[in-house]
């Protein structure tokens, strides 16, 4: 009897382990997927999680921007303070002063946009090209010269300049003559340095970043935005070791966000920024902007998706977070948003304010 009796417990104890654990395999196959064992690193992982079902619902959406880089005019006007070479056949009168021992001094245009010449007067010159300038210029000589054969071309570029700097070599100002390229400046400033970081280096012309990506310039060979400089453009180089994130729109305190040990939530970023304006900002439309200025990659992130994993999203040095009142669907609202907050930023870029003046 005794027997028996222990058998039958054992028998129950064996049965009573092999429902347990065929409840917990059960409750571990039908458990909702969640957040849980996605590593702590960065939005793609949050994306790679949810690869079978619509990110939407998550509150996640991701989007290649292609950028289009606006026409630009590579040709050169004449401004005050350039140095004319005017040389009229037969007219040494008429022509642009010579020195027996400096060789040509030229005809500088005058702040007023005009150059003086005998016998004729003022000519306005600022605003043309070359070829322009040369028809006005044989227009007023045809009334005192019959059949004037005219030369002129620009003896010293001195009216238009653009800016390199940054991690170059020699940053620094340097003449407008419509014949530099983009990639021809970089080389006048003695070229990027090591530490320069290319996907990160902008340019801007007439106050509004353009859509260029120096790295697929400079390293891959692609020249298709190769422009030619025009007066007041900068191009500046960041350093590889400038770790911060800007975060700007409807927060409290938008600007640069420095990361701390190499580490920076994207909450904490937005912490750091003061948090939302709650009444303002847009909590449905909050983008990540990540990558070089002409094909970044923008992430939009619904606010009470960040509240639920956005410490487990880590920024990357240069990531733009921005909280719009308003959609924002276009790539040039972006970057004119956060073209104050970059020019100036470093002590380099003064110089580019205090010479050409502040951007608004």
């Amino acid at each position: 009897m005794k027997r028996n009796r222990f058998t039958a417990s054992l028998f129950r104890i064996v049965l009573l382990w092999m429902v347990f654990a065929l409840a917990c395999a059960c409750a571990g196959r039908s458990r909702p997927e969640s957040y849980d064992n996605v590593k702590q690193g960065d939005i793609e992982d949050l994306l790679a999680a949810e690869a079978a079902s619509p990110l939407a619902d998550k509150g996640l959406l991701v989007e290649q921007v292609s950028t289009a880089l606006p026409p630009q005019e590579d040709i050169y006007r004449i401004g005050p303070n350039d140095v004319l070479n005017i040389i009229v056949l037969d007219h040494e009168e008429l022509s642009s002063p010579r020195d027996f021992n400096k060789g040509i001094v030229g005809t500088i245009v005058k702040k007023d946009g005009y150059i003086y010449v005998p016998i004729i007067g003022r000519v306005k010159a600022a605003g043309h090209t070359v070829e322009e300038f040369i028809d006005i210029f044989q227009t007023h000589l045809a009334h005192f010269i019959i059949d004037p054969q005219i030369s002129i071309d620009v003896l010293r570029y001195e009216s238009q300049k653009f800016y390199v700097l940054g991690q170059v070599g020699k940053p620094g100002v340097f003449p407008v003559d419509g014949d530099t390229t983009l990639l021809e400046a970089i080389a006048l400033a003695g070229g990027a340095l090591p530490d320069g970081n290319l996907e990160r280096a902008y340019v801007v012309r007439n106050n509004a970043l353009l859509p260029i990506n120096l790295a697929d310039i400079l390293l891959r060979g692609d020249t298709r935005r190769n422009i030619f400089m025009a007066d007041r453009d900068l191009v500046y180089i960041p350093s590889s070791a400038d770790q911060t994130v800007y975060v700007l729109g409807e927060v409290r305190k938008p600007g640069t966000v420095a990361i701390p040990g190499n580490r920076l939530s994207l909450g904490a970023a937005i912490a750091e920024a003061g948090g939302l304006l709650h009444v303002e900002a847009k909590k449905n439309d909050i983008k990540l902007i990540r990558g070089n200025w002409q094909s970044p990659v923008v992430y939009t992130i619904r606010y009470d998706a960040i509240l639920v994993y956005g410490d487990r999203i880590l920024l990357q040095p240069g990531d733009r977070v921005v909280v719009e009142p308003t959609g924002l669907t276009t790539m040039s609202r972006y970057m004119q948003q956060i073209l104050p907050f970059l020019v100036g930023l470093d002590t380099a870029t003064q110089t580019y304010d205090r010479v050409g003046g502040p951007l608004p």
